[in-house]
């Protein structure tokens, strides 16, 4: 009888150890993710919006990239600090995106050593008050560089060519794991 013990307790062990070997030569899923709460500048350095950004690569059981959201600061009609806002209109206050898109990528660059990027698109739409607001397809692409004008870079492509901003104060995480689709 305690032979037939010992052996079903050998074998009740060598079958958690199989299980946990199993379990332990499984990928972990790759994750990259962005993350950012920080102020966002002119090449000045004057504050001109804050940026509450969060997302990763969409998958089929989370097909919303996440979230961009942009609070801007006062400025003049005539000289608004973003480009792309139309100058027929008030001042836009907020700006809010609908992400369809999120990917990740790095490399070497001559004008900014190693760059990783966070890149996302959609819809962003200006609100320049309650009920009154203009939409546009948009790309952002999030860098974090080892050199060059800033270490932190927002760069903003509402059609073919794209505006760079310099992140200010605040918090800006850029996790990279892999090139999405690798």
């Amino acid at each position: 009888m305690r032979r037939i013990v010992a052996l079903l307790a050998a074998l009740v062990l060598l079958a958690s150890v199989g299980a946990s070997s199993v379990s332990a030569g499984q990928r972990t899923p790759r994750v990259n993710h962005f993350v950012g709460n920080f102020d966002m500048t002119d090449t000045n350095g004057t504050v001109i919006g804050h940026v509450h950004a969060d997302f990763k690569e969409p998958t089929l059981t989370r097909m919303v990239p996440g979230t961009l959201d942009i609070f801007w600061e006062p400025y003049d009609v005539a000289n608004p600090p973003f480009p792309f806002m139309p100058l027929d209109w008030p001042p836009v206050k907020e700006s809010h995106a609908q992400l369809l898109a999120a990917w990740f990528d790095g490399g070497d660059t001559d004008w900014a050593g190693y760059v990783v990027t966070a890149g996302t698109s959609g819809y962003l739409c200006d609100y320049t008050a309650p009920w009154n607001a203009d939409c546009r397809p948009f790309v952002a692409l999030f860098q974090t560089t080892t050199s060059g004008p800033a270490p932190h870079l927002v760069q903003f492509f509402p059609g073919d060519d794209g505006v760079l901003f310099p992140a200010g104060r605040g918090s800006f995480v850029l996790t990279y794991a892999g090139p999405t689709g690798g």
